[in-house]
């Protein structure tokens, strides 16, 4: 992986020669390109459905086959099963990685394919002893999304300055919650030049998740995290 991440980086500061002898003014569209390397964040959320025995009569009334009129999910012996709902989570941090790549558009606008994975280790929340609910998340996700720079073409500091939202579709969960669901991330950083194409700044991001996974009794799957970072960008 540090190799990959390396070489994505080498390729990124060649690739931006090319282009830079060409006048400021021909520059309608180029090549974007973006790299993080950072640390993340993760919480995940949802409530899990327990069944247990119980004697005590329970809500909903309905008659038995014998003619008694009893309330609850009784059976004809008295005993009925009861459905507890409770709070399950799971939080933890571990590093991030992120790749985009798309078009700027008049230095202003970049419209980019966004690649990210996230791997972290932490707690259970709210689960039994014997769970074999794990504590550790991995999440894989990939979607569109558009970089902002509002100050662009500003002589100050702050035309380095962007906004980013992204869409992305995800695999993964953490903490026996989760398989598959939709993410939204904001972020934002600066960037300082290192060359005509080539930046290097630092970013925080949020995302909010809504994740479903494979086992009925767990649902209203959500969660969120924050991360920062280092940025790579040629732009």
């Amino acid at each position: 992986m540090k190799r990959l991440i390396f070489l994505l980086i080498a390729l990124l500061v060649v690739s931006s020669y090319g282009e830079e002898s060409a006048p400021k003014q021909r520059r309608r569209s180029s090549f974007y390109f973006d790299i993080t390397l950072g640390g993340s964040l993760r919480y995940l959320g949802a409530v899990q459905t327990i069944s247990t025995k119980s004697n005590e009569s329970g809500s909903g009334c309905h008659f038995e086959f014998d003619g008694r009129y009893v309330c609850g999910s009784g059976t004809s012996s008295g005993e009925m099963s009861v459905d507890n709902e409770k709070d399950i989570g799971y939080i933890g941090g571990g590093p991030l990685f992120g790749m985009r790549f798309g078009t700027l558009i008049k230095s202003v606008f970049a419209l980019f394919a966004n690649f990210e994975l996230e791997k972290t280790d932490g707690k259970v929340l709210g689960r039994e002893e014997d769970d074999d609910a794990r504590p550790r998340s991995v999440l894989l996700g990939g979607g569109p999304g558009v970089a902002f720079y509002p100050f662009r073409h500003s002589v100050t500091v702050i035309k380095n300055i962007y906004i980013v939202g992204a869409v992305n579709l995800l695999i993964g969960g953490g903490g026996g919650i989760g398989a598959a669901g939709v993410g939204m991330n904001f972020e934002t950083g600066y960037l300082i030049p290192a060359s005509e194409r080539i930046n290097i700044g630092l970013a925080v991001g949020v995302d909010y998740l809504s994740t479903g996974g494979l086992n009925s009794d767990i649902k209203k799957e959500r969660g969120f995290g924050i991360w920062s970072g280092l940025k790579f960008v040629r732009k």
